[in-house]
């Protein structure tokens, strides 16, 4: 399978948008097949799931603090009233962006347990007790990566939340209230709040880089993850996973292509926004 992901930050964005705009089409994974692999091709899916969902985060939420920066700025000038639906809008799109990222984790768990409970269960059937043991030892730390990437997905759930929290009374206070004067009284409470976002930006960026990890160590043959360290915000053509190609002298990378037909059909069956 060729599944390709693409990183680039506004695009994935503008993806994850239009996705849930989606209703026709329906998908779900099979649950009756009998290939082991399918059930691990799903958990890299949903794997990727929370990478996509994290980067999009991370963009929700500096938008959201930015527009309430610029909301009690000493410097502001214009239309308070459109300035305060820009303020709401953006902390709306936020909130429903952390009941996205608090969706992969679900149906991450689910996929995972089939994968753990299989091959747990055929670890009996080995009658090689040296492969046995090699793959009992692959089996722990599969595990022990996809529960990193659990812990790390929940803790930027929570802070998530709780920054959105925060910029929502911030924008209680102003909502009947929204002058140079009352501007300028919680102008310091929300400079401070610089460092939430610098933390939920950490937290969001484990995530992504344990997520992208697992990918790259444990894609099925046939797909290569040409994962480098990316830079924020993301740039065209990194953290991919490509049909894997014999190498040439004079070759050059491929354009990057569009998030794959499964993964945008998965958003549509969880029903995330």
């Amino acid at each position: 399978m060729d599944r390709r992901l693409i990183v680039h930050f506004a695009f994935v964005a503008a993806v994850a948008v239009g996705a849930s705009s989606c209703s026709s089409t329906s998908f779900s994974f099979s649950r009756s097949s009998d290939s082991g692999l399918t059930n691990v091709d799903e958990l890299l899916t949903r794997i990727e799931k929370v990478q996509v969902e994290s980067l999009v985060a991370k963009e929700r939420a500096r938008s959201a603090y930015d527009t309430l920066v610029a909301s009690v700025s000493p410097e502001f000038s214009g239309s308070a009233v459109a300035q305060y639906a820009e303020l709401e809008k953006a902390i709306e799109v936020s909130e429903k962006q952390a009941k996205a990222l608090a969706g992969t984790i679900p149906a991450l768990k689910s996929s995972a347990a089939s994968v753990f409970e299989r091959w747990t269960k055929d670890l009996e059937s080995f009658g090689n007790t040296r492969m046995r043991q090699r793959s009992q030892e692959r089996l722990e730390a599969t595990r022990e990566h996809y529960e990193l990437i659990v812990r790390q997905a929940l803790a930027s759930q929570v802070s998530f939340e709780a920054l959105n929290a925060d910029l929502k009374d911030h924008a209680l206070f102003l909502e009947h209230d929204f002058n140079a004067e009352s501007a300028a009284m919680i102008h310091d409470d929300v400079v401070a709040l610089e460092a939430r976002v610098a933390e939920l930006d950490g937290r969001l960026d484990a995530a992504i880089q344990s997520s992208k990890r697992y990918i790259a160590s444990r894609a099925l043959r046939g797909e290569v993850e040409l994962a480098e360290e990316q830079p924020a915000p993301p740039k065209p053509g990194k953290g991919q996973r490509r049909k894997a190609k014999q190498p040439t002298a004079e070759q050059t990378p491929p354009p990057a292509a569009p998030v794959s037909p499964k993964l945008a059909a998965a958003d549509d069956a969880d029903g995330t926004d």
